[in-house]
């Protein structure tokens, strides 16, 4: 399935979320915003496009003007992108909320990101993106209920699907399930990798990203304590990382895949394992807007993709500065 960019519905005449005084306080305080301290290298003809992983916007500690700063940022880089593709959890605890909450909350990610971008935007949905699902009082027979409520405020066309820039190719997953209430396991399921082998046997010809909200694979997670040593075992749980790196591993062996985005961690983390780059590119938020997280910074990921199939990461470090 190719998708064009989504066309985020424009919510900006409802007074109760941000009003006109409002958002000019967002947009001067973005503005205001440091330059990004380092940018990658343009490395050559080709385009640029950055990766906005869990911007888990909040009304609290002043998450709406930290969603601006950051979209101010990328909008500043001395080399605009193409795009921009979000890396999942896009609202804090959306699944928590009722349906007068979370649309509201919908509805102002929508806002702050019509007022201070016009970049093409591809979204990827995370665990905190499924509306009710946790403890709310959010009727599960509601059309908006789950991944549905951002499907239709983003206007996606799908929760899974492809698309193309500059001859290359993407593809962006959803490697969550829904299980019992309030819980969810990461996982590369049989369905999208039937669909992500078929993609890619289309697109043979073109080199080729995937972007998924939880992590392949991670090393980071053996440092900062996640990961648990017991009797000589460890344990890291499903929450964390996906529980079948593999079936995403034979779905795309052969094909000409160069790297593997996802967020959800909020920590960096680059391995290069089975001919693939997998890169977890920290957070927009930080700690949820509380600070860096465990030392990494609040940030996104510019990647600058060539004509001769090659590519250039980094991390930038917006300035954002929390407030406690």
């Amino acid at each position: 399935m190719k998708t064009k960019p989504m066309g985020l519905k424009d919510t900006t005449r409802r007074s109760f979320l941000v009003g006109a005084a409002g958002l000019a306080c967002l947009a001067a305080t973005a503005a205001a915003e440091p330059t990004p301290r380092h940018d990658a290298a343009a490395g050559g003809a080709g385009f640029r496009f950055a990766f906005l992983p869990d911007i888990h916007l909040m009304r609290e500690r002043r998450g709406p003007v930290g969603m601006a700063a950051c979209l101010a940022a990328v909008e500043k880089l001395d080399r605009k992108p193409a795009f921009i593709v979000t890396g999942g959890d896009l609202i804090d605890s959306l699944r928590f909320k009722d349906v007068r909450e979370a649309n509201e909350l919908a509805d102002l990610f929508v806002q702050i990101w019509n007022t201070h971008t016009k970049l093409p935007a591809y979204h990827c949905l995370g665990n905190h993106d499924a509306a009710g699902w946790g403890r709310s009082r959010f009727p599960k027979d509601h059309p908006q209920f789950g991944f549905n409520l951002l499907k239709e405020k983003l206007g996606m066309e799908g929760l899974y699907y492809s698309f193309d820039h500059g001859g290359w190719h993407f593809v962006v997953l959803l490697n969550l399930t829904l299980t019992t209430p309030g819980e969810y396991v990461s996982e590369f399921d049989e369905e999208q990798m039937e669909f992500l082998r078929d993609d890619l046997r289309r697109h043979a010809d073109r080199p080729t990203m995937i972007f998924a909200h939880f992590p392949a694979v991670s090393a980071v997670e053996f440092f900062d304590g996640r990961a648990e040593l017991k009797s000589n075992v460890w344990t890291l749980g499903t929450k964390r990382m996906s529980r079948n790196p593999m079936a995403l591993v034979e779905a795309v062996a052969g094909a000409n895949v160069k790297a593997v985005f996802s967020g959800h961690i909020h920590r960096t983390d680059r391995i290069q394992a089975a001919g693939l780059d997998f890169i977890c590119a920290g957070s927009v938020s930080g700690d949820k807007w509380r600070g860096h997280d465990h030392g990494t910074p609040e940030g996104f990921g510019v990647v600058d993709c060539r004509a001769d199939g090659s590519f250039e990461y980094a991390y930038v470090d917006y300035g954002w500065e929390a407030r406690t």
